[in-house]
Order: C-alpha cells, then structure tokens, then sequence
C-alpha cells in the first residue's frame, strides 16, 4: 500500500492549478536537518494519498481488491502505530467478510453524502465555525492555503474546498513536492513546503479531522471505514509526532 513519489503525484489531480505559486521567504523548519527527511515524506506522502481516495469517494470494485490485498495491507506506509494496525486488520476483516462494494459506498453515503443527517459530516468548516456551516471563514483560509501553491478545489465555489479528502490530499502533493524540492537540492523551496505543511497540519488537518475520523469510527456499518477511520487516526497521530514534536 506504500504509495511512490510518482504514484503521490496523481493525487493533485483532485486540486486543479488555479495560477502561479506565491512564493515568500520562510524560516528554515528544524525538518530541514532530518537526515531520514525523504523517506519520512515519502512515506506520509502515501498515507495521505490512500486516505485521500478513500475519503473523497466510494472506492469502485478494482480499488476495493486493491486496497485489501493482503500484500498490500503488509506494506501499509506506516505500520508502527496501534491504530493503524488495527486498520489494517480490520481491512482484512472486510476482505474475510467480502463486504460488497454496494454495501460499502452505502455505508460512505450514509457516513459523508446523505440524504439523512451525515454520521461523520467531512467538511473542516461544519466542525470548527461557530454555527457549523459550510463555507464559512476555514472554507476560505483552506482556499487560501491550495492557492499558494497554484491549486485550487475541483469544483469551487460548488462544493466546499475544506472535504477532509481534499485537505488530505493537499497535504500529500506537499510531501510529493518536498521530495521534489529534495531531488533538485532547492534547499529553499524544501523550506517553503515545509513550512506550509506544518502550518496546514496544525492550523487545519489536526484540528477537527481526528473528530471526523472518529464520528466515522462510531457511525460506521461496514469494517471497511471503520478500517479507513483507524488508519486516518494512527496517520494523524504519526503526523502530529513527526511534524510538530
């Protein structure tokens, strides 16, 4: 399930280029002197896409085989924390019980779409504003954060730009770009990206998207998201260890 540079790539296509990067000057992020910086990025850049996918949409059939071959789950990018174990087993769980892909994409309605009232609503601004509206003030504080980088929601100003998928998946074009930054030995643009993904993580992911995954945990029918909600959360806790210790 370890995602590559080139296959984390794919994942801005889910952000479409919205104009050039603005680009500013950035402290040096202690991250810079990780001698294991690469393969730290490299790994989360395949967290992030995988959860990603699996949280802007139902996975189709072919993405369901994918995602819990078991010599896939073996490979899960970061295996060392107890909730992610647990998602990997409960992958596993649904593969033994060959949960359909009817029943999945039901429960991904059920948890994310509607029509009743959302198990696990997945826009950051319904958790954090006030009065738990979409597009509100983190809507466009997350707009903001993809424009820096020329990136813009697929469907904007239609659906909200802050779907936890969304933000996951900007989280992994920056470490695909902070690979990118690494091979070019652009010790400043390196410094850019991480710095943005520190600023993103802290200011938006790790704020509301545990709470998410968890209201998915809770209101799941299928051991499939419930798998996906256990992943996100060892993710995140890895991500708040490795990024802002």
């Amino acid at each position: 399930m370890h995602t590559s540079r080139g296959k984390g790539a794919t994942l801005s296509t889910a952000l479409s280029p919205a104009g050039p990067p603005a680009g500013s000057a950035h402290p040096r992020p202690p991250l810079l002197t990780d001698p294991d910086l690469a393969a730290t990025l490299d790994r989360f850049a395949g967290a992030f896409t995988t959860l990603s996918r699996l949280l802007l949409a139902a996975p189709p059939a072919a993405v369901l085989g994918q995602v819990r071959d078991p010599g896939l789950l073996a490979h899960w990018p970061l295996p060392d924390h107890p909730e992610c174990r647990r998602g990997v087993a409960l992958l596993g769980e649904s593969a033994t019980a060959r949960e359909a892909e009817a029943k999945i994409r039901t429960d991904y309605n059920r948890l994310f779409v509607g029509p009743e009232r959302l198990k696990a609503p997945p826009y950051e601004s319904v958790h954090r504003s006030p009065d738990h509206l979409v597009f509100d003030r983190e809507t466009l504080e997350v707009r903001a954060a993809y424009a820096q980088f020329g990136l813009a929601a697929p469907r904007l100003n239609q659906e909200p730009d802050d779907h936890i998928g969304l933000e996951l998946g900007f989280l992994a074009t920056l470490c695909v770009l902070g690979l990118d930054a690494i091979e070019a030995d652009d010790d400043g643009e390196l410094a850019r990206v991480l710095d943005a993904l520190v600023a993103f993580l802290r200011d938006h992911v790790l704020r509301w998207a545990s709470r998410c995954l968890t209201q998915v945990a809770d209101g799941s029918a299928t051991y499939f998201y419930q798998g996906v909600a256990a992943l996100g959360l060892g993710t995140f806790a890895r991500a708040r260890e490795t990024f802002l210790s």
